[in-house]
């Protein structure tokens, strides 16, 4: 559900947490999606320069 841009406050209200840190242990996504979101983090932090 995160990979497909869900918000975590409706994740963590599905499953029934009252922390973010309890929802954070069942919230993994993939490889792929954690280098894809660092590459376009990274681009544009320096697309300013």
């Amino acid at each position: 559900m995160t990979e497909d841009g869900v918000d975590l406050p409706f994740i963590q209200q599905q499953v029934g947490h009252e922390c973010d840190s309890s929802t954070a242990v069942y919230t993994h996504v993939s490889d792929d999606f954690m280098s894809t979101a660092l590459r376009e983090v990274l681009a544009s932090s320096f697309a300013g320069d």
